[in-house]
């Protein structure tokens, strides 16, 4: 990773986890998870739970789902 990377997950996790499940249906968090051969993608709205053949495709369809990029 590069060193400036920097992740809220990786700060506080307990916090942040609480926050999304407080958040009663909200996009406010989506996980990008290594299953097997590909990614489960989830959103913490319920609405939203995709596979992506990678990381970067998972990362993309998040942003598209929360609509903080247009396809």
């Amino acid at each position: 990773m590069d060193a400036d990377y920097d992740s809220a997950l990786e700060e506080k996790p307990l916090e942040f986890m609480a926050s999304i499940a407080n958040t009663g249906g909200s996009c406010d968090g989506q996980g990008i998870i290594p299953d097997g051969d590909h990614y489960t993608c989830w959103c913490s709205c319920g609405e939203w739970n995709v596979e992506a053949p990678d990381q970067h495709e998972g990362l993309r369809l998040a942003r598209l789902h929360t609509g903080s990029i247009a396809e």
